[in-house]
Formats: C-alpha cells, sequence, structure tokens
C-alpha cells in the first residue's frame, strides 16, 4: 500500500487518539487534592455529554457512513469470483475497499479515461483542430486554374448534416460541419475549379487501423484512420443508428473527404473537378477553414459515447505532439509518459498501453491506475463532466434511470466479448461536495462475460449513490447549549 493510501486510511483514527491523549495529559496536570473553596454556578447545561461521538463528528462519522457501502461493494466482489476482476471504492478521498487493484487486467474502452485524461493534460481543453482549403493557382473571375486542397488537422468529428441525422439524440455528440468549409470557400469568390480537388491527410500516418482482432475491424468498431476523413471515413450508413456493422468505410478516406466537399460545392453552384489524395505544396495559399468545437467537447463525444475513431485519432494526434510522429504506437508512448508525469501521481506499474480506445486486447491496466487517474483529475474536473451521465447522456442513458443515482454518476462503460469494466464518479444526491469514486473490471474468456456477471454495476452504482448513508454531520455535531435558571 502507498504511503498516500496509507494515510488517508488510518489519518482520522491516528487524529482521534492524539486528541485524546492531550485531553488526558490535561486533566492529569489539572488534578489537584485541595477541595475547591468557591462554589462553581454554571449559568449553560450542555445537551451533549463530554464523551459523545458529537464532538469529534467528520472523524467518527466517517467509518460508519463508509461501513454502510461495505454490503454493495461486497456483492460485486463476491458476484466476480471466477473472473479476473479488480474493484476499488474510494469515498471523500477515503479508501473504503480494495480487491484485486494491482492485478493487470483487458480494460475495453475504460481505455478511453487513458487517452482522454492525457489528451486534455498535454493539449489543454481549448485545444482546437484546424481544416484547411489550399489553392496552388490563379483564380481569375472566379475560376482556379490549378488544384484545391481539402487539408486535414486531424478533426476526428468533421462531418456532414446527412451524417448527424442518423442520430436521434444529439446532447454530447459534437462535431465541425463539413458545409461550413464548403461555404467558406464560395465566400472566397470560387465559381469553378479547373483542376482536382485533392485531400491531404499527410498530418498523420496512413495506417487505417491499430493492433487489433481481425473480428473488431470486421465489425466496424471503428472508422479507417486518417488526418483527413469525413463522417468518420465512412461512405454510408442507415438512416437510423442502430450498429456499426451496417456501415461502410472507404477504401481511402482523404479522397472520399475531397468528394464529399466536391459534392457540397457543386450544391452551392461551384463546377468542380474530380477527387483525388496528395500533399498540397509549401507555395500554395490557404482560402477558407473550418475549425473544431474545443478539445473538451471533443472528450465529451469520445467518452459519453465511447466513440472509437475519436480516441484513436486522440492518440495520434498525442504521438503527433510530443514526436512529431502522428501514429498510434507513438501517441500510445506518449499516453503512458504523460500518466507517469510524478505530477499527477498514477501508479503506472504493470500498464501497457498499445491503442486509444481500448479495442486492442493487449492493452494491460490495473484498477489502481484507475483510481489514481480519476482523483487526480477531480470529480468536479472537466474531465469528469465529459463521461456519460447515468439516466442522461451517452452510454449510460438507459442505466439508473429514475434512481439515486440519475444524473448524479458519471462513468466510462467498457465492453469486450471477454471484459466488462466501469469506472467514475457518483456525487451524494444528498451531499454536495460529497463524492465516491468507483472502478471495476472483470476479464472473463473470449466466449463472452455473462450477463449476470454485467448486471452487478447498476445496483452496486445505485448503492454507492445513497452515500453518505447514516448519521449526518448535523446530528453528530455538537448541540446547541440551552439556558438554565441557577
Amino acid at each position: 500500500m502507498s504511503s498516500a493510501r496509507f494515510l488517508r486510511r488510518w489519518l482520522p483514527l491516528v487524529v482521534v487518539i492524539v486528541i485524546a491523549i492531550a485531553a488526558w495529559q490535561t486533566a492529569k496536570i489539572a488534578d489537584t487534592d485541595e477541595a475547591s473553596t468557591t462554589p462553581v454556578v454554571y449559568e449553560q447545561q450542555l445537551d451533549t455529554p463530554i464523551l459523545s461521538a458529537r464532538r469529534a463528528p467528520a472523524t467518527l462519522r466517517a467509518p460508519v457512513i463508509d461501513d454502510a457501502l461495505a454490503p454493495a461493494v461486497s456483492a460485486i466482489v463476491d458476484g466476480s469470483a471466477g473472473f479476473s476482476a479488480c474493484v476499488t471504492v474510494e469515498a471523500n478521498d477515503r479508501l473504503i475497499r480494495e480487491s484485486g487493484e494491482a492485478t493487470p487486467l483487458v480494460p475495453a474502452s475504460n481505455q478511453k479515461l487513458l487517452t482522454t485524461f492525457a489528451a486534455l493534460a498535454q493539449l489543454g481543453p481549448d485545444h482546437r483542430f484546424i481544416t484547411t482549403v489550399r489553392i496552388d493557382g490563379a483564380v481569375t473571375d472566379g475560376t482556379l486554374e490549378g488544384n484545391l486542397y481539402l487539408v486535414g488537422g486531424g478533426d476526428p468529428f468533421l462531418s456532414t448534416e446527412a451524417w448527424r441525422s442518423q442520430y436521434d439524440e444529439t446532447s454530447g455528440r459534437f462535431h465541425t460541419r463539413l458545409e461550413d468549409l464548403a461555404d467558406a470557400v464560395v465566400d472566397a469568390g470560387i465559381v469553378r475549379v479547373n483542376g482536382t480537388i485533392i485531400g491531404d491527410e499527410s498530418y498523420f500516418d496512413s495506417e487505417r487501423t491499430g493492433p487489433w482482432a481481425q473480428r473488431l475491424i470486421d465489425q466496424r468498431q471503428s472508422g479507417p484512420l486518417s488526418a483527413l476523413a469525413v463522417n468518420e471515413g465512412h461512405v454510408s450508413w442507415p438512416e437510423i443508428y442502430t450498429s456499426a456493422i451496417n456501415r461502410s468505410a472507404a477504401e481511402e478516406p482523404a479522397t472520399q473527404a475531397a468528394n464529399v466537399l466536391g459534392q457540397l460545392l457543386t450544391e452551392r453552384g461551384v463546377t468542380v473537378g474530380p477527387a483525388a489524395t496528395g500533399v498540397a505544396p509549401a507555395s500554395s495559399t490557404q482560402i477558407a477553414s473550418v475549425t473544431s468545437p474545443a478539445l473538451v467537447e471533443v472528450v465529451t463525444h469520445v467518452n459519453s459515447y465511447s466513440n472509437n475513431y475519436g480516441a484513436e485519432i486522440l492518440v495520434k494526434h498525442l504521438g503527433r505532439a510530443t514526436t512529431g510522429v502522428g501514429s498510434t504506437r507513438a501517441g500510445a508512448d506518449a499516453v503512458l509518459s504523460i500518466l507517469a508525469d510524478p505530477v499527477y501521481e498514477i501508479d503506472t506499474t504493470s500498464v501497457v498501453v498499445d491503442d486509444g480506445s481500448g479495442l486492442a486486447e493487449s492493452n494491460q491496466l490495473t484498477c489502481r491506475l484507475l483510481s489514481d487517474l480519476l482523483r487526480s483529475a477531480g470529480h468536479d474536473s472537466d474531465f469528469a463532466r465529459s463521461l456519460s451521465i447515468g439516466g442522461e447522456r451517452g452510454s449510460l442513458q438507459g442505466r439508473h434511470v429514475e434512481s439515486a443515482a440519475t444524473g448524479q454518476v458519471f462513468a466510462k462503460t467498457g465492453t469486450l466479448n471477454s471484459v466488462t469494466a466501469l469506472s467514475g464518479y457518483v456525487e451524494s444526491p444528498s451531499e454536495p461536495g460529497s463524492f465516491v469514486i468507483f472502478t471495476y473490471v472483470a476479464n472473463g474468456e473470449l466466449a463472452g462475460i455473462n450477463e449476470e456477471l454485467r448486471s452487478l454495476q447498476e445496483p452496486f452504482v445505485e448503492q454507492l449513490a445513497t452515500y453518505p448513508s447514516g448519521p449526518t454531520l448535523a446530528e453528530l455535531g455538537p448541540a446547541p447549549s440551552v439556558a438554565t435558571t441557577p
């Protein structure tokens, strides 16, 4: 156990013992065999005895309310018997229970917690991604004699209205409108392009997937990775989203992006040429641009809806920012390096980072790392607010409906055939400022985690939402004195 964890667990008891010893010593010094010669008349009487628990409310209340969480924690620990699993629960920075906390496990989409934490730390919450349009020829009376370049800046959610319309609820799904960029090109005075519209994806490498199992690639768990992709690199999709497997991905996402821009320009009365992939010359001139929402909003999209594509693009950004190489490997190394910075007090022992989304089944992390990360970020941080919300948003929208956890749990889900995970924060609905940090990861055989194991999570979290149960500070605090007549 680390020194910080030791102090959080035992410091309250040590404080009580020290106070008791000091009080005893003071009383001993004041003892005398002489009888008092002056009668003492008390104007007030105490409702609370000297040796009452009410006289050390914060310290003595903690074990009572912490014990109230024990059944919920024990239920999920016992229910995970037979699986490789870890659990940690902390309340107001006090460790309540941990089990298997140092066991390396495959995290599934809890990996996104690492990616988004690192992205916010490295790039800053206000960072934005820019997509530009450049030209390499002269424009005469609105006609471009040359090529028009669509240059990608790694915006993961550059998209069209047709893509956005497949979702019936868009709270937290932040996008950059490609239509705005087409409007900007028209505003620049372009009415005809006699050359080619060329998509430039050179900001990142051209690896389209991470180190993933083929079944996950076949399931379309992510679009093809590129610094320039529209609609997450997809060519077609159902009108209403049901499953990613029903989508069709572009073979060359940069060419597809250039082609979609060409279609939007055509709709706006601009005559365009064919689409292709290439690199904009250094001598080219920028004529238009579109900027993404702030990174904190991009992270909210990734975490709330567990968006694999967005997480993988963020990892490539981290590689580019730290090494100049926009690759998954460089980015994964950057994530681990950022987390290992002593300023964050995160234990990275036994951790393996191989991608950004958690699709890579070679990833390994521990509940100890997750709890350290959540504590370092803070329950009132932008990071915490980016997570899905019980009963309200994202992957938890359908869970904890009309329960104590509705609107109070902020967490990241994680699911693969052999993995279930859930980690985050629960804010007390009855006592503002009180919160619980929890982590849970379980690994089984490739055949699958059974639904009985997954079903443990909802009651577990809803019990955490009753924190703090037991006597309140007002109930344990010193009672007011009552005036009496001598």
